[in-house]
């Protein structure tokens, strides 16, 4: 890769993880603004709609957006194929959802899911409008003109709207409504910023040479997506009337779960499938950036789950609020399966890239299997064997995963190992600083016991990067030369740098 490739690669990943980070920021917000109005049932409701038409989703794009980004070379006949041939989906999909909402809510025995899912069928035609310049922006790995289309969507449409709108008593509809409103704005935006110019006309036989990619792409996303709404999907229809309270407990138990990994989740989609499809015939290239993926993901998240299963009671109050505390035992279970999680969100990218989707969606598909049946023992018996049924199927997918990676990049299993120990190390600090939380957490009110948590465990790591910096690094993975060269002291920029 050029250094020219290098530094825009540099750039794009500040940039997304700036642009995922403000995101997550203002969902959460948002979200633990609702936690005090909606209900367990109210937010079982949410789950299984978005769930579902998330599912019909992805056959309404039928992998456009990823065959505009994976192909090396692209005419503008292709791209405006790709857009009349989006739009004309998402008008179908959102006529058959609307029409179909009585009987999807039949199906699932939820009669106010009609209405919800009659709004929600808009969201189709919205996506298709948007779905083309989001992919071309993504192909330029133009990051920073997707910062600020997010920023401004969000801003307006889940910060402002969203809560004027559950101020003014509208329940579900406040999400809802929320994500209809910051959709339209980050269609315009990217309209706006990638400035595209489409045919006036229909021109569907240029689109055919992006359907294979995009039929196999679009079969690897939805069994992908399947694995991670199956559970909920199951246990809804599943579980007795008696317990429906449950499933809302369980999807907070996975949003829990969901809110770190859906930050590396969107900088794998978007950057790394990006950068990888770049040089997919690079396979050195190939296995450097798949090492630094592993190497940041497990660095970053290990001493996160430690933060994560010791202060799980306050996390959930600071996410969702009082009224769902009962997730507490089931999200800690959940979060043994983040790390697994997230290496499979690097392989995926790299799968992706070099057009392996065939395989992985045969893993994808034993996946949803092993979910399917982990979510039936869930309702049938007790929601935590749901949890549990999680965790062993998300560790062997992992292994699969990383088993068909190597096929392709050819990466080293002890080099494997020895990305791993940093994010060790972290965590061990981690467990030292949380020490003195636990042991005066009788004496501390919450909100106290986790800020005194979280000083102490970003003490000890970062005392730890101070005294001992070759423990965070392998060979020529820094994290920490990476994050000084961001920081205005000299000092430390000295301390952690490459010749550590």
């Amino acid at each position: 890769m050029s250094e020219n490739r290098d530094g825009t690669f540099s750039r794009s990943v500040q940039w997304q993880t700036l642009n995922v980070g403000v995101q997550i920021v203002i969902q959460l917000a948002f979200v633990r603004f609702l936690g005090e109005i909606l209900t367990p049932s109210e937010w079982g409701l949410v789950g299984v709609v978005l769930g579902f038409a998330g599912l019909l989703e992805i056959f309404a794009q039928l992998g456009v957006g990823p065959s505009l980004i994976q192909r090396k070379d692209l005419t503008r006949k292709q791209v405006s194929a790709a857009f009349w041939f989006s739009l004309f989906q998402g008008m179908a999909f959102c006529a058959l959802v609307y029409f179909t909402a009585p009987s999807i809510a039949k199906w699932f025995e939820k009669p106010d899911m009609e209405p919800v899912m009659r709004w929600v069928a808009f969201s189709f035609l919205i996506a298709s409008v948007a779905l083309v310049p989001r992919s071309m922006l993504i192909r330029r790995m133009d990051f920073r003109s997707l910062f600020w289309s997010s920023l401004i969507a969000m801003g307006l449409g889940t910060g402002a709207f969203g809560i004027w709108a559950a101020s003014a008593g509208w329940g579900v509809y406040a999400y809802i409504g929320a994500l209809l409103v910051q959709n339209v704005l980050l269609g315009i935006n990217y309209w706006g910023r990638a400035g595209l110019r489409v045919s006036l006309f229909p021109q569907f036989r240029e689109a055919r040479s992006l359907l294979r990619y995009g039929a196999t792409s679009t079969v690897f996303n939805f069994l992908n997506y399947s694995a991670s709404k199956l559970d909920l999907l199951v246990l809804d229809k599943f579980l007795p009337i008696a317990k429906d309270a449950m499933v809302g407990l369980y999807e907070r138990s996975v949003y829990i779960m969901n809110t770190p990994v859906t930050v590396l989740g969107k900088l794998s989609d978007s950057v790394l499938f990006s950068g990888m499809s770049g040089v997919q015939d690079e396979q050195q290239r190939l296995r450097q950036i798949f090492y630094g993926g592993v190497y940041v993901v497990t660095t970053l998240v290990l001493p996160g789950i430690v933060l994560l299963e010791l202060f799980m009671k306050d996390v959930v109050l600071i996410l969702v609020g009082t009224k769902l505390l009962s997730v507490v035992p089931y999200a800690r279970i959940l979060v043994l399966a983040i790390l697994f999680r997230s290496w499979i969100k690097v392989c995926d990218a790299v799968v992706r890239a070099v057009d392996a989707i065939a395989p992985a969606s045969a893993i994808k598909a034993c996946f949803c299997l092993m979910v399917g049946c982990s979510a039936w023992l869930g309702a049938t018996t007790e929601l935590s064997a749901l949890c549990i049924g999680m965790v062993v199927a998300t560790t062997i997918q992992a292994i699969a995963m990383l088993i068909l990676t190597q096929r392709h990049v050819q990466f080293e299993w002890s080099m494997l190992l020895r990305l791993v120990l940093p994010g060790l190390r972290a965590a061990l600090a981690a467990m030292l600083g949380a020490t003195p939380a636990m042991l005066f957490h009788e004496h501390l009110n919450w909100a106290l016991h986790f800020l005194l948590g979280l000083t102490g465990i970003g003490f000890t790591v970062i005392a730890a990067s101070w005294l001992r910096p070759r423990w965070f690094c392998v060979g020529d993975f820094n994290l920490l030369a990476q994050i000084a060269q961001r920081l205005p002291s000299s000092t430390l920029k000295t301390r952690w740098s490459d010749r550590v």
